[in-house]
């Protein structure tokens, strides 16, 4: 093959390479751009759905406003917001494009908003016209706040729809901006080496060289071209450490603070920092020149990456990623050094976008459990009151339609309470903060108790109910046997109300066992009215059931198989469900419970009247602000001849046990004055008494019972109290050897 064939050849394999490199660090710069783009919209989506939040918390404070004051200046936000709603919505939905799913969302989440809209609009129009007390019966209704609690759910799900969208696409764009920085190495060093092939040729064909030398320069304008068409900037020295080669986009940077003459490429390496003001990131400290990237490349490190550099320019200061190799001849010998270096401002306050609005969700999710919190401390003070003298009541001599009536106000009681007590098993469990007993549980004892406890509802409905469990399951298991039982019962609940004839069926099987660990499989069957196919998947979320007119028809609030189902897989279990409409249902769940090593001993906790009777001996002291709490409390001893002191709050309790000795403190926690905690702490600390302390909290939140205990409290009580379950703490409390609290 002669020189001149050799020269050509080399010429054309490099012209291709260089098209095919060239055309394809084209199209990854769309991408790049395109990606990018799609991040800024999932942003905008994300800060869009916000303030759609906020425009809806807008207009319920202008209905609140106006509901509670009945003046119309509440009326301003609450039009304005409504003016501001639709349109977030109108722009979420243009924002979205063809993402099916987000569309789905969107759509419920303009329904459940009209409704509220509609809703709100309606209770306003009540107030206006027929005053307060009909539009505050429609206030307690609870139907704003369900809609509210349902559009909370479906922005949030779409909120984190959009998020794992952003996330998606920032790594797309990283990707496809590795994969530019990757091209454009290679392109450049494609480019040196066809170079280098091509000068070698010269040399061989020296009456040629004229004209090779020609087709060199054209070569290297075109790849100077392709480098020019890149949208980051490229610098290259050359192995004495001059400056070689800068790129339109790097000379346009770093001239920002320059003449228009001057470039990068006229400033020698050693005065780059100062003349470009070149620092650290975060200080005004110059760059040390041999820090730099393409120093450090052509000094012999590879692959260089840094963004501590920062640079001055238009008034403020530009942060930049520089990426730094070197190029070597065939021998190895080092030839060049090249930096590709691009603007991250926009990358970083990506970043920072992103810190904010984590730190947005998490002060969300705080607020939320506050706001739980406060609910359930002022919905469990009033029901203390209507449960305990419910209580009350039907321990005196009634009629019959009166009995019936008090038995119908304590049901309705019992009902809201567990409805209370479901939203707060969610709260734990979303916090992280439910926590498992392991206690010795017997499948036998725990039955026996279901049987008694549902006995009355079966006999109701005249319905069947079987217990049954096969031989191989062990005499004892270790397990938390309060959570099981409250598996079983929102299963087996469930199961009751939608079963109008025929009966349940609940069999238990040990199906694998290792040296530690025993799994049970228990599975419920009933003859009821069976889950439509399609209907299934869902059964297990929240607030939802098989059909919308389930509640109409059964009652409920959609919470019971959700919480059970979170408990079972918390445990490491898991729950499934099968069903025929018009034949039945089979729920099945297992968990893996642990080798019992205890033994199991069946005990009563109820406390015998003469132990409640002994306590009308002892010095009791009452710590409670609340009026009606001291009068059931009151009322409750009165039916054991027990006399009891009242402190008002924390403050006057401790002036009281300063004045008089006492044998046990009954603590309210929410007190003014000095709360609970706080009068613990000065009777602990500063009156050095062991005196058994029982809290009693309308805060049954996530580890409420462990701040109780760690504050200096003996036992703790939730309102509303429960009168075997207050005298049997207090008998424990008072028989046991007092603890050593200072």
């Amino acid at each position: 093959m002669t020189s001149r064939v050799r020269i050509i050849l080399v010429f054309c394999v490099s012209i291709l390479l260089l098209l095919i490199v060239g055309f394809y660090s084209f199209n990854l710069t769309n991408k790049y751009r395109t990606s990018y783009e799609w991040v800024r919209n999932s942003e905008q989506i994300i800060s869009e759905a916000h303030e759609l939040s906020i425009n809806l918390n807008e207009i319920e404070s202008g209905q609140r406003g106006f509901v509670i004051t009945g003046n119309a200046k509440y009326l301003i936000p609450y039009r304005e917001a409504s003016a501001k709603i639709m349109k977030n919505y109108s722009d979420l939905k243009r924002m979205v494009g063809e993402n099916k799913q987000q569309q789905i969302l969107l759509d419920s989440i303009h329904s459940v908003l009209v409704s509220k809209v509609d809703w709100i609009n309606l209770l306003i129009e009540i107030r206006k016209t027929k005053g307060f007390r009909p539009a505050e019966k429609m206030v307690l209704t609870n139907h704003g706040e369900e809609l509210k609690q349902e559009f909370r759910v479906l922005v949030g799900r779409f909120i984190d729809n959009e998020k794992a969208s952003l996330n998606q696409r920032i790594h797309a764009v990283q990707a496809d901006y590795d994969r530019a920085i990757f091209t454009i190495v290679i392109t450049i060093l494609l480019a040196l080496i066809m170079v280098s092939w091509t000068l070698y040729f010269f040399v061989k064909d020296y009456n040629r060289r004229l004209h090779s030398k020609k087709r060199l320069l054209e070569s290297e304008n075109r790849i100077k071209k392709f480098l020019e068409a890149l949208p980051v900037g490229v610098f290259v020295l050359n192995h004495e450490g001059k400056s070689y080669y800068s790129n339109s986009k790097a000379n346009a940077l770093f001239g920002t603070d320059l003449s228009s003459e001057t470039t990068i490429e006229d400033v020698d390496i050693q005065d780059l920092p100062e003349a470009f003001q070149t620092m650290k990131a975060g200080t005004d400290e110059v760059y040390p020149t041999m820090e730099l990237p393409i120093m450090r490349a052509l000094q012999g490190e590879k692959n260089v990456c840094v963004d501590d550099l920062e640079m001055k320019g238009g008034g403020k200061r530009i942060p930049l990623r520089v990426n730094a190799t070197s190029v070597t001849d065939s021998k190895g010998n080092i030839e060049y050094a090249i930096a590709v270096f691009e603007d991250i401002t926009a990358s970083r306050e990506v970043n920072k976008r992103l810190e904010e609005a984590k730190k947005i969700a998490e002060q969300a999710v705080a607020l939320q459990e506050a706001f739980l919190a406060n609910v359930s401390h002022e919905i469990r003070t009033p029901m203390n009151a209507i449960v305990g003298f419910t209580n009350l009541l039907l321990k005196g001599d009634l009629s019959a339609k009166e009995k019936d009536y008090v038995q119908t106000i304590k049901s309705s009681g019992e009902n809201l309470m567990r409805i209370i007590n479901d939203i707060l098993d969610i709260s734990k469990m979303e916090s992280g903060m439910m926590l498992f007993e392991t206690q010795a549980i017997s499948i036998g004892d725990v039955f026996s108790s279901l049987n008694a406890m549902l006995a009355p509802k079966i006999e109701e409905k005249k319905l069947t109910l079987n217990f049954q469990y096969s031989d191989n399951i062990p005499l004892t298991t270790a397990g938390d046997p309060t959570r099981l039982t409250q598996i079983l019962l929102n299963v087996l609940g469930n199961a009751i109300k939608f079963t109008a004839k025929g009966g349940i069926e609940v069999f238990a099987d040990l199906v694998r066992e290792s040296k530690e660990t025993c799994e049970i499989v228990f599975s419920i069957y009933d003859t009821g009215i069976g889950i439509p196919e399609d209907k299934i998947d869902h059964i297990f979320e929240r607030f939802k059931q098989a059909e919308s007119h389930t509640t109409r028809n059964y009652g409920g609030t959609g919470l019971g198989l959700s919480i059970a189902k979170q408990l079972i897989e918390l445990q490491g279990g898991w729950i499934k469900v099968s069903s025929e409409v018009g034949v039945g249902s089979v729920f099945t769940f297992s968990i893996p419970f642990k080798k019992s090593v205890m033994v199991h001993e069946k005990k009563s906790n109820s406390i015998s009247e003469s132990e409640i009777r002994k306590l009308s001996e002892k010095r009791i002291l009452l710590v409670e602000d609340n009026p009606i709490n001291v009068k059931f409390i009151q009322g409750l001893f009165s039916e054991y001849n027990i006399d009891a002191d009242h402190a008002a709050h924390g403050r006057e309790a401790v002036a009281k046990l300063k004045a008089k000795s006492y044998d046990i403190v009954l603590m309210d926690i929410e007190m003014p004055e000095m709360n609970g905690y706080k009068a613990t702490g000065v009777i602990r600390n500063e009156l050095k008494s062991n005196i058994p302390i029982i809290a009693m909290t309308a805060n049954a939140m996530a580890g409420e019972s462990e701040k109780c205990l760690s504050a200096g409290m003996n036992a703790d009580l939730s309102k509303p109290i429960n009168e075997d379950l207050l005298f049997e703490k207090w008998c424990v409390s008072w028989q046991k050897k007092p603890m050593k609290f200072f």
